[in-house]
Order: structure tokens, then sequence, then C-alpha cells
């Protein structure tokens, strides 16, 4: 029989009070009382439930739905990790079209995107040395990218202000086929002595579409503040403007901005490692179809599942959450039927698509009865809506299945290594350090949120799943980013008491 982790916790929950197995009076009593500290500046939605029988062990409005952030990960992941399997992998197709002689090709080069969220630039040095040794040299056409295997939309309501111009990373547009995240490197580092320009480049080539206005300057010293941004979208040539100052004694500082154009971006990209290499390619950039008698050239074969997951959720990548995302909906039927059930047709991958079959992973595995509104897989659309029983139940789903949960698990931070939390519970908490696997999400507008969920071993109860949801109130004062961060670190040592 199969459990319905809803089901589960609502009988744990309300079916006279707490269970037989719930927290030690004290240790419940602080868990409530390090809650309490935020007063009535903060909404909160928490729960912890003991994994070895699914009972709760500690909840707070566990089936308020709030906002959960980059939270809103854990069930994207879970999902591809599940549908997928930790061992896939994406590949890229390169073909050309026209013809071959010796070392030259008169026609284009055909660059066919696979939905690879991490076809990052170690793929591409080894595709341009696997170009030089299939012996060519110069290719007189165009770039041409093939983004097909996506719908034509690129940026959802979340990343459409940063199309213009932006000064983040996380707003880059998701694409079938995008080089680093969609993102520019820039590299700043000191002139030979103070009072010069800075100098500005980007890592690891310079980009043909791409131009550098850098007005930073060297100063004394050995810190930096540096600005970055990015001006132009897919219509006007992309400029970055670079202010601020780094000292002369400083080491090259590394900033990174989402693309304007991902069609010409990822163009340059391929132009520029394979003119390293020693292969020319004369064209534009382009984006289309792959012509029916195009001839294969190379594969790029994408790193696994299970690595892609790992970058995802260890560093809170929204560029490859919503990749994957529109990837689901590539790779599965999405469309409903009468019934609810799918409809047996894929594709095309749309944000849209995607999420209908996250849903359906929730649904008909997970076991999540209870309404729930995402509306994108990176959390970074503020209109998601979680609860922390929701989210406790995809913990508690994932930890059953071997097959996925180490690596589950081993992609999520740990308190004080690495990623989100490298720099958590400080201080007096540092005993947590490395004992905590946990997804973090953070918001600012329009109202404050922080969240974090996952797992930690008990010393009585075993291994423990917990979620904690905060929001601050609209129109309302809103609670600090740190004062949350530092309540649910508190909250987490409480549990390790």
């Amino acid at each position: 029989m199969k459990l319905n982790p809803d089901a589960l916790l609502f009988a744990a929950f309300f079916i006279g009070g707490l269970p037989s197995g719930a927290l030690a009076k004290p240790t419940a009593t602080v868990l409530d009382q390090t809650l309490n500290q935020i007063g009535s500046s903060a909404q909160t939605s928490a729960v912890v439930v003991k994994l070895s029988d699914g009972q709760a062990i500690f909840e707070r409005n566990a089936d308020e739905l709030l906002s959960p952030a980059s939270v809103t990960k854990l069930l994207t992941s879970a999902t591809a990790l599940f549908r997928f399997g930790p061992s896939k992998t994406f590949k890229t197709e390169v073909y050309y079209s026209g013809t071959r002689t010796g070392n030259r090709i008169k026609g284009d080069l055909v660059v066919v995107g696979a939905g690879d969220p991490l076809l990052v630039s170690e793929k591409l040095w080894q595709f341009a040395a696997d170009m030089r040794n299939s012996g060519i040299e110069d290719i007189s056409g165009d770039i041409v990218i093939d983004n097909s295997l996506f719908g034509g939309e690129a940026r959802d309501r979340s990343r459409l202000p940063g199309a213009s111009q932006s000064v983040n990373a996380y707003d880059a547009p998701v694409s079938a086929l995008g080089i680093n995240f969609n993102t520019i490197a820039v590299a700043v580092s000191p002139g030979d002595k103070v009072g010069v320009p800075a100098r500005a480049s980007i890592d690891p080539y310079p980009l043909l579409d791409t131009i550098i206005d850098n007005k930073a300057t060297t100063a004394r010293g050995s810190t930096a503040s540096i600005q970055v941004r990015r001006v132009g979208d897919e219509t006007k040539t992309p400029r970055l403007e670079i202010t601020g100052s780094i000292g002369i004694d400083a080491p090259m500082k590394k900033i990174y901005r989402s693309v304007a154009d991902h069609i010409g971006s990822t163009g340059e990209y391929i132009r520029a490692f394979l003119a390293a290499d020693g292969v020319r390619v004369t064209g534009k950039v382009r984006e289309g179809k792959k012509p029916n008698d195009a001839r294969h050239l190379i594969d790029i074969e994408g790193y696994e599942v299970r690595r892609i997951v790992q970058g995802l959720n260890t560093f809170s990548n929204n560029y490859i959450a919503d990749v994957l995302l529109k990837r689901l909906g590539a790779e599965y039927p999405s469309a409903q039927g009468a019934q609810g059930g799918s409809s047996g047709r894929a594709g095309p991958g749309t944000f849209e698509n995607g999420l209908v079959v996250v849903k359906d992973f929730l649904v008909r595995e997970v076991g999540i009865k209870t309404p729930m509104t995402l509306e994108n897989g990176s959390g970074l659309d503020t209109r998601n809506r979680l609860s922390a029983r929701q989210v406790a139940a995809v913990l508690m789903f994932m930890e059953k299945h071997m097959v996925v949960f180490p690596d589950f698990i081993g992609g999520l931070p740990a308190y004080g290594w690495d990623g989100t939390l490298k720099k958590r519970a400080r201080g007096g908490l540092t005993s947590i350090h490395g004992l905590v696997r946990a997804k973090t999400g953070t918001l600012s507008e329009p109202v404050t949120v922080v969240s974090l969920a996952g797992y930690l071993r008990h010393k009585t109860h075993g291994l423990l799943a917990f979620a904690i949801i905060q929001n601050g109130r609209l129109g309302a004062p809103q609670p600090a980013v740190g004062d949350l961060r530092a309540l649910q670190d508190e909250f987490v040592a409480a549990l390790l008491d």
C-alpha cells in the first residue's frame, strides 16, 4: 500500500495533538521560543518529521502556504532525479551544412541545444579540441543556434526586469542551448600603479557581441569595490559598464552578469573557443533549425544529472533549475487529459509543461493532495506558494528511494562547509557545522522571504527532515534577512542539542 505523506502528517498533527514520539518538552519549548523571537513581523510555517515512521514531532502552521523562494528547487531537483535518473546525460549535437573539403567547410556550423544546464567552459574547451583534432580549420558560413527543443519563451515574469539591463547573474534567460549558465564573467584586476584604469576583460575570451565600458580605477590598498551593470538586450549591442575601484594589492575579482541576447552570446562563446584552438568561423551568429540534410560532426556529452543537481542545490543556481524544468517538459508527457491523466504527448520544453511534470510527480509519486502554487522551478517567482508540510513530504519521499537519495542529500550544502550554507551558523553555533544538509531560500521583494529545509540526525529520533518557511507581511515593516537566518540557525541547533 502506497503511503500518502500528506495524510500521514495530517494524522500526526491533528489526532490528539502532537504524537507520543514528539520531541522532549525542553527541546520543543526552545524551538517555540526561538520562533517567537521574530514576533508578529513574519509568518512562519515549520515542521520536523521523524523519517523512521513519518511521524511529525514538531510543527507550527505547517499547512500555511508561503513563498518558499529557492526551497522550490528541492521539488525541481527531486523530480529531475526521479524521472531522469541520476546517470542521465544531455547530448548537445554539432552538425554542418554545405560541403566539406579537407580541413574546410563551405557552409554553416549548426549546434542543436539539448537542454543541458551545465554546458560550461570545460565542455567548450574539449569541443574545440575535438574540432581541431577532426582536422577542421575553417568554416565559411554562420554559427546557427538551434533552440527548438524549448518553446520560444526565454524569460518568465521573474526574469523580465533583467531583459534590458541587469546587475545580477540570476536573471539569465532560460534556453535549450546556453553557455556558462547564460552569464558572462568579467575579470577585473588592478593596473600597474595607483590612479590608472583597472584592467577588465571577459573571461575566458572576449565576445564579439559584447562591449566593455571600463571606468574602474586602481586605488591604494588591497580591497575592491567594483560594480558591473549590463545594458542592452537582443535588439541592441550589450554593454558591460564597469565602475568603482580595486586596490593595487587586491587579487583579481570576477563578477558574473546575465547575458542580454542568449543567441548571440552563445554563438560568440562557440566562436571564441574555436578560434582559441585554431578553428575559424567567418559568418554571423543566428538562430535557426538544423537542416534535414545537415551532416553530423561532434557530440558534446553533458555531465550526469546527479552532478547537475549538486550544482543546482549547493549554489542555488536559478538557471539550472529552470532549464531542468523545461527539459522535463520536453521529455515527458505534460498535457492533461479529461480525467487528469497524461495525453501521452511530450513537449515542447516550456515553463508551463515542465511545471505540469513536476506537479504530476508531487501528486502521483509523493502523494501531495493539498493545493500549492508553482510558477517556475527556481523559486525566483514570488508567486510560488508551498507549505512546510509539503516540502517535508518531498524530503520524506526521497529518503525512501535509495536509487536517488544519496545524490539528493549529497547535493545539499552542509552547514559551515559549502555553497549557500558556507557562512552560516557562526559564533557559538559552529558545533553544528557538517551535521546538517539543507537547501536555503532568500528573497527581499516584495516581502522578506527566508526558508530552510533539509536533513539532520537527532540523537534519539534518528534521521529527521525539517522545513521552515518565513515571510514578512505585506504592508508592514520587513524583518531583516540576517535576523531570520540567525533564528533558523538557532532552530536547527536546538534540534541537534
